[in-house]
């Protein structure tokens, strides 16, 4: 019962918050590839995504279908937050005092140091 609480939230929660509510669109798009088809039958699945999506094929007599079809519009979808809360009660029983002592650290700037010494790092090793 718990994972099928946990999947059918994880459905809602994609289906609200998310883009995927587009794909319940998708009896749209094959209903009007259908009607393409009847009116070029030489017309395949990939050249309807082609003429819907790729290129700006202006008004052809059915933009409100077109406009309905998934990924061409957008939903303005919104998500939504469960009002659970869950509330922690914190009782501090005793409060320390934590004493920070402070260190002069000394720098040394690359100034300082021999550049023969830098460069005996790279010399083949002496016996």
């Amino acid at each position: 019962m718990n994972k099928f609480i946990a999947k059918y939230l994880i459905v809602i929660y994609l289906l609200s918050a998310t883009e995927l509510n587009q794909l319940l669109k998708l009896p749209i798009l094959f209903s009007h590839f259908v009607e393409h088809q009847q009116q070029d039958p030489s017309m395949s699945f990939t050249d309807f995504l082609y003429h819907h999506y790729a290129i700006d094929h202006g008004d052809d007599g059915d933009a409100a279908t077109d406009n309905k079809l998934p990924f061409k519009s957008h939903d303005h979808c919104c998500s939504f937050i469960f009002p659970i809360s869950i509330f922690f009660t914190i009782q501090l029983s005793q409060i320390k005092t934590i004493v920070i002592e402070k260190k002069n650290i000394l720098f040394s700037s690359s100034a300082n140091i021999i550049s023969a010494y830098l460069s005996s790092i790279w010399q083949p090793p002496r016996f």
